[in-house]
Parts: C-alpha cells; sequence; structure tokens
C-alpha cells in the first residue's frame, strides 16, 4: 500500500472514531436531557400537587375579576370542580351581604396594587356558609396585561366560634340585665366597682351603672353590721374566703344611697379573667322575706296564743258551768228561806218560851237568824257578779282564740269590742279613764276573732302612748255610730302622739315609735290587713302632745244572713221527753240532772264509748247533749257513728262547748250543723233549749 493510500486510510477511521464518539456524547446528551425533561415533569407534577392540594384556594384573575385559574383547594371550598369556576365572574360566588366590600377591595387593588385583606362571606353550591379572608396582589402577564393573584383562607370555624361567643356573651349579658337578683364584679387590687346591672342600680338606688360604679363599694354598706362587727373586716374576711375557696355566702346588712339600710343575701363567687382573679357579687334583697318571716312568725305566736286562749277557756268553762249553776241556785234559793224560817224560829219561841228556847239553840241560834239568811244571800249574790264576770272574761278569751280563723259572718262590732275592753282593762286603769259609747250599729260581714284583735291592738296602742301614774289627766275613748252605709269606730286617746314625719309610714311593716322591746312595728299593718280584708277601711290622725285618733270604717252588708239556723216553731211546748247526757265532767252531768230531771227523764254517760254501748241498745231519746271534746272518743265521732247508723238520732245532738276548737273540730260543726250549747251556760238556758228539742222531736218536725 502506498503512502498515500496508508493516510487516506488512517484518515477515515480517524473520522469514524470520531464520529463514534460524537455520537456517543450525542446519546449522553440526549440521555440527560431526558433525564432533565423527565425531572422537570416530576417537579411541575409535584407544583401543581401542592398548588391543588394546598391549605388555601389559590384564583388568578383578570383585571375584570374574571377567574382564569384555580385549584383544587379553591373549588372544594365552594363546592364545586375547579373548570366549572374557570371564566366565571368571582363575585358571582361572593355573599350578597359582602359584595360592597369585596368591590372596595377590587377598586383599591387595581388602584394601588395592593389592598387589606378583607373578610368574606362565600356561597358554596350546597348553600353552607363559608367564611374566608381575601388577600390578592397585582402582576402583569407575558402580554402586559393586568392580572390578580388571590389567596382565600377558610375561616369558617373561626367565624362559628366567634359567633357563638357573641351569642354566649349576648345570653350571658341578658341573663347579667335581667337578673332579679343584683349583680356585680369587683376587681384587684382594691376591689372596687366595675360593672352591676340594672337590678343593682335600682336597688341600691343610683342613677345609672356608672354612678353606680363610681361609688366605692363601702358606701352601700353602714358602718358596722347587726353583729356590731365593721362592714370593712367583715367585707375584707368574706372576700379572703371566697378567693380562697372559690366562693363565700352569708347574710349582709346593705344600704341604699337615699340612706335607708336593708337586710340581704350575697354571694362572692371567684372567676378567672385573663388570668386575673375577679369576685363576682350576687345580692339578694330579703326585705320582703324577712317581713313575711316576721308576719308568720307573728302570726304562730297569735296562732300559739290563740290555742293557749282556747284552752284556758275550756278549763275555765267546764268547772264554771256547775260554779254559776250551784250559785244561782244559792242566791236564788236562800231569800227563799227567810220566810219560813222566820215563822219557825217564832212558833218555836212561841211554843217553848224564850228561856226554852235559848236552852236548846244556844249559840246556834245566831246561825238561824233571818238576817244571817239575808246576808248569805248577799254573798251569794256577789259571788254570782263575780262568776259572771269570769264567765264573761272566758268568753272574750275564747271570742280572742279564734284570730286565725277566716270564716266569716254577722258580726256584732260592739261585741267584738267588749271583748277588746274586757282583755286589756286592766292595763288601762293605770293610765286612763275609759270612756266607751257604743251605738245602735247594725252586723258587719266579718270574723268576730280578727275584729277583736284589731280592737285589741288598737286599744294596746293607745295605752302604751300612755304613761302610767296621772288616770284622771288622761283618757282613752272609743264609740261607734252609723254613717250612710257604714258602721264606723273610733278609738282616740290624749297621749303622745305621732309627729308629721312618722304619721305617713305608721303601717308599714316593722315602724315603730316605740321603745325597744316594746313593739314589733306589726300591730297597725296587722290592723289594716284585717280591715281591708273584710273591705273596710282605717285611718289615723295625730298631733305631738295632744294625741291620735283612729276610725275604722265596714260597709253594712245588706241582705247577707250569718244568722244560726232557728227550729221550727214546735206544736207542743211542754212535752215530757228522754235526754242523754254526755260528758266526763262528773258535776257538769250532775248539774244537769239536776236542772232537767224535773221536765224530763234523764240518762248520763261518762264518755262517748259509754254512750255508745246505751245508744246501741236503746234509741229512744229525744235529746242528745253531747260534749264536743273528751277522750277516747269525741262528740265527733259518736255523732259520726249515729249518722251512719242511726241518721234520726244524728240530728238530735246537741254538742256542748268550753270554746276549745281544733281545725278539724270547727269544720265538722260547720259541717254537720247541729245546735250547740256553749259552756258556762244557764240553767234556764239549758231547760228552755232542752224543752224546745224536745217539743220538736215529738211532733215530728225535722
Amino acid at each position: 500500500m502506498t503512502d498515500q493510500s496508508q493516510s487516506a486510510s488512517s484518515s477515515s477511521d480517524y473520522m469514524l472514531h470520531e464520529l463514534k464518539v460524537h455520537q456517543i456524547e450525542l446519546e449522553l446528551q440526549n440521555e440527560e436531557l431526558r433525564r432533565t425533561q423527565l425531572q422537570l415533569e416530576a417537579s411541575r407534577a409535584r407544583y401543581f400537587d401542592l398548588y391543588d392540594l394546598a391549605p388555601v384556594g389559590y384564583f388568578t384573575l383578570s383585571e375584570t375579576g374574571i377567574i382564569q385559574e384555580a385549584n383544587g383547594t379553591a373549588a372544594n371550598l365552594l363546592g364545586v370542580l375547579p373548570g366549572a369556576l374557570v371564566d366565571k365572574p368571582l363575585n358571582r360566588f361572593v355573599a350578597f351581604e359582602d359584595q360592597d366590600a369585596y368591590y372596595r377591595h377590587r377598586k383599591q387593588l387595581v388602584a394601588n396594587g395592593v389592598a387589606e385583606a378583607c373578610e368574606l362571606r362565600m356561597k358554596r353550591s350546597d348553600g353552607e356558609p363559608c367564611w374566608v379572608l381575601f388577600d390578592a396582589t397585582t402582576t402583569k402577564d407575558a402580554s402586559g396585561a393586568l392580572m390578580c393573584r388571590a389567596v382565600l383562607s377558610d375561616i369558617t370555624a373561626r367565624k362559628r366560634a366567634e359567633e357563638t361567643l357573641r351569642a354566649s356573651e349576648k345570653r350571658h349579658r341578658t341573663l347579667f340585665e335581667q337578673s332579679h337578683d343584683a349583680l356585680m364584679t369587683l376587681s384587684p387590687p382594691d376591689w372596687r366597682l366595675t360593672s352591676a346591672n340594672a337590678t343593682a342600680v335600682a336597688m341600691f338606688g343610683a342613677r345609672d351603672e356608672a354612678s353606680f360604679i363610681s361609688q366605692p363599694s363601702g358606701a352601700y354598706s353602714p358602718e358596722r353590721q347587726p353583729d356590731g362587727g365593721t362592714s370593712a373586716e367583715k367585707a375584707t374576711a368574706m372576700i379572703e374566703v371566697a378567693l380562697r375557696d372559690g366562693s363565700r355566702f352569708g347574710e349582709w346588712t346593705y344600704r341604699r344611697l337615699s340612706g335607708e339600710v336593708f337586710p340581704a343575701t350575697v354571694l362572692l363567687t371567684r372567676v378567672e379573667l385573663d388570668g386575673q382573679p375577679l369576685l363576682q357579687v350576687t345580692v339578694r334583697d330579703e326585705t320582703e322575706v324577712k317581713r313575711l318571716q316576721a308576719l308568720l312568725s307573728q302570726a304562730d305566736r297569735v296562732a300559739s296564743m290563740g290555742m293557749l286562749a282556747a284552752g284556758v277557756a275550756h278549763e275555765i268553762n267546764n268547772p264554771l258551768t256547775y260554779v254559776l249553776y250551784n250559785i244561782d241556785t244559792l242566791a236564788k234559793g236562800l231569800p227563799k228561806l227567810v220566810a219560813p224560817i222566820e215563822r219557825c224560829l217564832d212558833t218555836l219561841r212561841t211554843e217553848l218560851g224564850a228561856e226554852a228556847f235559848a236552852k236548846v239553840f244556844g249559840e246556834d241560834a245566831k246561825a238561824l237568824d233571818p238576817a244571817m239568811l239575808t246576808e248569805m244571800g248577799d254573798h251569794a249574790r256577789a259571788a254570782l257578779s263575780g262568776a259572771e264576770r269570769i264567765r264573761h272574761i272566758a268568753k272574750a278569751i275564747g271570742t280572742f282564740s279564734r284570730v286565725e280563723k277566716n270564716e266569716r259572718a254577722r258580726v256584732d262590732l260592739n261585741y267584738a269590742i267588749e271583748c277588746a275592753t274586757t282583755m286589756i282593762s286592766n292595763d288601762i286603769k293605770f293610765r286612763a279613764r275609759l270612756i266607751v259609747d257604743l251605738g245602735v250599729v247594725p252586723a258587719v260581714w266579718a270574723s268576730e276573732g280578727k275584729l277583736s284583735q284589731v280592737f285589741l291592738n288598737l286599744l294596746i296602742n293607745a295605752a302604751q302612748a300612755i304613761e302610767e301614774g296621772h288616770v284622771q289627766e288622761n283618757l282613752i275613748q272609743i264609740r261607734t255610730w252609723v254613717e250612710g252605709d257604714d258602721v264606723l269606730a273610733e278609738i282616740k286617746d290624749t297621749g303622745k302622739g305621732i309627729s308629721k314625719e312618722n304619721l305617713g309610714r305608721v303601717f308599714d311593716p316593722f315602724f315603730t315609735t316605740k321603745p325597744i322591746g316594746v313593739g314589733s312595728g306589726l300591730g297597725l299593718p296587722i290592723c289594716r290587713n284585717i280591715v281591708t280584708e273584710f273591705g273596710g277601711d282605717i285611718q289615723v290622725e295625730s298631733q305631738v302632745g295632744k294625741g291620735t285618733r283612729v276610725v275604722i270604717r265596714f260597709p253594712i252588708q245588706r241582705g247577707v244572713s250569718g244568722a244560726p239556723k232557728t227550729l221550727a216553731s214546735p206544736t207542743v211546748s211542754s212535752a215530757r221527753g228522754r235526754v242523754l247526757v254526755v260528758d266526763d265532767e262528773p258535776a257538769i252531768r250532775a248539774v244537769m240532772v239536776r236542772v232537767l230531771r224535773s221536765d224530763h227523764e234523764v240518762v248520763t254517760a261518762a264518755s262517748g264509748a259509754v254512750a255508745k254501748t246505751i245508744l246501741e241498745k236503746d234509741q229512744a231519746f229525744d235529746v242528745i247533749v253531747c260534749d264536743l271534746m273528751m277522750p277516747d272518743m269525741t262528740g265527733m265521732d259518736l255523732h259520726r257513728w249515729l249518722a251512719a247508723e242511726h241518721p234520726a238520732l244524728a240530728a238530735r245532738v246537741v254538742f256542748m262547748t268550753g270554746g276549745a276548737f281544733t281545725p278539724k273540730a270547727s269544720e265538722y260543726l260547720a259541717k254537720v250543723g247541729n245546735k250547740r250549747l256553749e259552756k258556762p251556760y244557764g240553767p234556764d238556758k239549758l231547760t228552755q233549749l232542752v224543752s224546745e228539742l224536745v217539743a220538736v222531736a215529738r211532733s215530728g218536725v225535722s
């Protein structure tokens, strides 16, 4: 091979080698390009994944607000597919209420290239509310056109929480403002008032909340509490306990801005606000509660006194029944012996002679002196007068014992006054002369016991207004009269009187001008309540140093009948009958036998059980006079049995009462309507009643 040929061959090999090398380099470059392209595609995929799955929504908007692009989060936020958003104006998805806010934001954005983020309500396809925080910036596309990049952050949960919080705050504020208790807050370090509801403002007499909390909390308490401790020290102690234990409850005496003090209960509750302890104060005005408690206490005392009075009256009336009978018998019988004994003595002196007469009778002759019998008769009549007075007092006590009863009837106002004067006369006689001027007045529709209490209270007030020891210089007058369609009663005294500033408060519960321990301040309020309960009116006039005048006015109730049932007039006026007397007091049974045996056949029973045994075998009685209250078997128990077994006999029962009525007994007597005989009764009343009832039974009148 020539040199030229070798050279050409070498050049060709070299070119082939270079070509292969270049080919390899191209392949390497292509491989690198493919790898780069794959990486770029992977990167783009990751970008779009991140874009679509971003926690916020992204929009690309044209200058006019048309959606050009949206990520998946934005689409999900509005409840649609991303393709459903493209080429749609964004304001289509903004709630009507926030269109103005969106318009202002876009206007500011286009003008300045930047705008403050705003909160918008968006319309989801499913109708659910959706809140977003809308933020955007402007840029230009490749053609130089203005475009907007927007970010939507879902703040629905936060807005719902805020709405819930606002609703809760509104509810709490409503409860705070509308609470019937006074609510306040105290803030450290000096525990000053920082808020108060309307009840607190009204309770303490402030103008408004601002003026109320402008006062130091100590301004609403008196210097000392009822136990003698200072309000400042006790308040500090309560606050310390509330901070330590979380709450503190107790009683407290507050003071209104007017100066009036009032009882209350107070609850201090510790609350935390932004890590700082506050005290919520709940105050309840207990003035009305205390007033009602006092009234109930007074009512309990009156009821207890009534029960005691009823018991005393009952215990007095039982023995007084036979005492009155025996004294009455002596008072009537002794004078009848004077003439016969005088005739006997004259005959004996004549027949025996003066010497023999003196020898037979000796000193005993003085006992037979008619003058001695006359004197003994005078003693019996004096004792009878005293016993009658005791009966009158016992009857007044019995009337007073019916204070707690609410039944109404025709009441003699004069009798109610007489009962009251009987009860109070001993207190009055050391202070003033009592003048009673009771006119002829019609009955009023009321409760006898309650009216007696009214006049007793008024007479007590009149007596307590006069110092002891100047009886002739002082006067208490009570009178009744008729004026038009009203019955009036007046109680007037010459006591110390009441000042003008206090006269307007005399009917306020607990208000009294009497010294501590003398008056409760409830007498006149109770009187007014009773009087108004029965349709009446009470007025008080007074002058200091001259005395007080109280006038009570009751309407005349025309056509109201409260009279007890009357028996039909019997056709037989002197029939002899059979009478069963039932009483556990032997002396009363003996008296009744002595009174009735001359006109009727009388059978006695010492108890309800014995009477039942008798009546089981013998029902031939015209009248059964039975004590109401007896041990073991009462008169009511016996009557119930008769009503079930022998109804005709049950109608013939007359209940004897000594003044003690339990509520059940009172109710039972009102229900059955049987006749009633109140102890102590005189022989004439007993005889007349039994004779009338026997005549009715024998004549067949029911």
